[in-house]
Formats: C-alpha cells, structure tokens, sequence
C-alpha cells in the first residue's frame, strides 16, 4: 500500500484552529479532521512496513510472508475503492491496534498483532465487493472484522472466499458454517459462529456501532481509575442503549445542531464498559482514547441527557487529539504537575488541556440548553446549574494553561481562543 507524502500532511487554517478553539466546529472544519486523521492511520500502517524492512527477523519467515498477502490485498482493494479501505483504517479499533502493534516486543508479540492486517485488508475488501480469497489467523477462537463482526473459527487459521454477494469462511477443509452478504458496502452475516455489530438508530450515512466484540475495542488494562473492562456482549442489551442513543441525538439536534453535526461526523462506535469494577464499585465512567478518536467509551448513561453531554465531552477529546497530531498544541512533558477542579489527582499538562477543553464544550452546551426551549423548565433549571458549573471550572483553569511555558505558541493561541468564548458564555450565557 503506497503512503504518498502529500496524504501525510493536513494544513490547519488560522480560521478553522480559532472555529474548533471556540469548541464549535464547522463541516469544513470536521472534513479537515476526518482527514487528519486518515493521514495519521496511513503514517502509522506505513511505521509496520518500515519495521519489518529494518529488521526481516523482527518475526518468523512465515508470519513476515502472510504479512505480505495481507499488505498485497489492502493495496490491491485501496486501487479500486480507496473509500472502503478509508473507513475501515479509520475506524477506532484499527487505531488501537496499530498502537499497540507498533509497541510490541519483536518475535511472537509482534507476529500476532501483525497477523491482524489480515482481518483489516478483508473487512476492506468485503466492503468493496468482487472476489478475492485471503487467509487469515484465528485468535482465541475468533476472527474479528473490524467495524463488522466476529466469525467463530476452530482452526489456528481459516479460508475467507469472497465472490460478488457472498463470502465464505473454510477452516481445515470444510466450511466453517456462516456466509457473509455483500450489498452496497454494507456486510452482514447469517448462520453458527457470526456475531456482527449492532447499529444504532437515528444517524444518516455512516451507521454508528455499539462495538460489544472487537478485542482492541478498549485498552488491555482497562478504564479509568476503576480499570473497567468493556462489556462482552452477553452483557450488552441493544434495546436500552438504543433508546439512549436516539434520545441524546433528539435532544443534541433540539437545543444544539451544531453538537449533534458534530457527533453525526465524529463518533464511529460506542463502546459498553462493565458496570461494576473491583470492589464491587459501579462508577460512571466515560472515555476517549488518543489512539482512537472516535470511540465513546462509556457505562450505560441513566438518561438520554447524560449520554448526550457524554457525546459533547468525548467528541472534543478526539476532536483536539486528531489536532494535536496535526498542530502539536504542547510540548511533550508527561510529569502530572497541575491540580484542577474535576479531579483530586495532579494531572499533566496535556490532561488540563484536555478536560478544560471539554468542559468548556459542556459549558456551552448546557447555557445554549437552558436559554433554548427544547427542555422543560424543570430541565432548564437544571441544565443553567450545570452550565455555571463548568463555566466555574473552566475559568479556574485557564490561568494554568496560559501561564505554562508547556504550551506550543500554537497552543497558547488556542487556549486564549477558549478564553475569549468562555467570556463570551459569562457576559451573555443566553446568547452565546
């Protein structure tokens, strides 16, 4: 697969760095994202090959050859629908994957995560359509296609054949059991051993995911200072996180369509976490991962409100990961030195900058919320309280982040960016 220069580098204008400063971002801004993104996917898929080209004994012969058929298969699928290999590069899992690949140890840690591509090349090719045969590495009983499902293998590694509407997996001479369909781009599966991802409602174009089934969903240590696991789909009910879902959009679209564009755009998948953490603890926990924006790691919200300010949150922390990769905002400086009001933790800079960013969206969201007439009065109360929350919190942060010499002048422009709207919200919170 040829990574080309030009596809590396996503320029960042003044206009749009002042627009996402302001937490809002217009289409042509969420455009300029997406695309930062993709390059940062190519970089990383590029980082593989040039590993394995410095040092061929990084793995064994045999998985540095079937890397090859894998590799071959991506660039053969990105000649003819370089779309459907983009999203499926760049959907969240990929990206944990990836890092976690590129951290391996050489030898079997890196020749099983580099056996992964050969999923990845597939789920692309079987969005594409038109025939092709790969094989690929079963593990822990499971061949997981990223952003479509999982097939059930008895066999270390299995035969995909894919022709113009169906696909069919063989493992040690006989037919592993379900068929794959093909139709416009979207994959679906029928019969033993496939579980495919359930879409949730409400979103047009590309279908957002409640991921209950990749193993790169979530990291290996968990989530949060409770370390939650993801939830494993027998512990996943469609029905109450779809309801949640379509009534977070209704309400996102209701009192802000900027937000809602925003998560349209943005969010590829939901990702349940386990309820109860060591101790029996069942914490409410959300999250975003740099290797992974796109991906709203959360427990079950209680309300269609909590998860839509969970959406508002999460969207910014990919939002400013995918800009720090494309404008470093700071410098790197991993030592946790600051204190702030969200947590009783000392954080590093890039964490302040994160949750004051963030907060500075909910800020926002919940004053529009208030001044707006989507909500009851009840409602509305409650939502002014929340919205002079974080305004509080924010304004009491900023003075770190501006006084810090960690800061990139970049990044100094940007936080007094966030300066500007926060006075905005303070001297007119029904109008912002």
């Amino acid at each position: 697969m040829t990574v080309h220069p030009a596809r590396e580098t996503t320029a960042v204008p003044a206009a749009a760095l002042a627009r996402l400063a302001r937490t809002r971002a217009e289409p042509e801004d969420l455009a300029l994202l997406l695309r930062g993104l993709h390059s940062r996917r190519l970089v990383l898929l590029k980082s593989l090959l040039t590993r394995l080209d410095r040092d061929p004994g990084a793995i064994p012969a045999p998985a540095r050859a079937l890397f090859e058929r894998h590799w071959r298969l991506l660039e053969r699928t990105e000649a003819r629908h370089p779309d459907a290999v983009r999203d499926t590069l760049d959907y969240p899992a990929v990206g944990n994957w990836l890092a976690r690949t590129l951290a391996a140890e050489d030898g079997p840690a890196l020749a099983r995560g580099l056996g992964r591509l050969g999923a990845v090349a597939a789920a692309a090719a079987l969005r594409a359509g038109g025939g092709f045969g790969v094989t690929l590495p079963a593990h822990d009983g499971r061949i997981t296609l990223p952003g479509i499902g999982t097939l059930a293998v008895r066999a270390p590694t299995a035969r995909l054949t894919a022709g113009a509407r169906t696909a069919r997996l063989t493992a040690g001479g006989h037919r592993a059991g379900p068929v794959l369909l093909l139709a416009g781009g979207r994959v679906t599966g029928a019969g033993p051993g496939w579980r495919g991802l359930r879409r949730l409602p409400g979103t047009a174009g590309a279908a957002v995911r409640l991921d209950d089934l990749d193993p790169y969903r979530a990291p290996p240590e968990g989530v949060g200072r409770a370390a939650l696991p993801p939830a494993p789909r027998a512990e996943t009910r469609h029905q109450p996180w779809a309801r949640r879902w379509r009534g977070a959009l209704a309400l996102l679209r209701a009192t802000d369509p900027g937000r809602a564009a925003e998560a349209a755009a943005l969010v590829r998948c939901l990702v349940p976490l386990a309820r109860t953490g060591p101790h029996g603890h069942r914490p409410k926990v959300s999250a975003t991962f740099r290797a992974a924006p796109g991906a709203v790691l959360t427990t079950l919200p209680d309300t269609a409100a909590d998860l839509a300010a969970v959406l508002v949150h999460e969207t910014q922390h990919s939002k400013l990961s995918v800009l720090h990769d494309l404008l470093p905002l700071h410098r790197p400086a991993p030592a946790a030195a600051y204190r702030v009001p969200w947590r009783s933790d000392l954080r590093p800079l890039a964490g302040v900058l994160q949750g004051a960013y963030a907060h500075l969206a909910l800020a926002d969201f919940w004053t529009r919320a208030a001044a707006g007439t989507a909500l009851p009065p009840a409602a509305r109360g409650e939502a002014r309280i929340r919205g002079d929350s974080y305004r509080r919190q924010v304004a009491a942060t900023l003075p770190l982040l501006l006084e810090s010499s960690e800061l990139t002048t970049t990044g100094q422009e940007f936080t007094e960016g966030m300066r500007v709207h926060l006075a905005s919200l303070e001297a007119a919170p029904g109008d912002a």
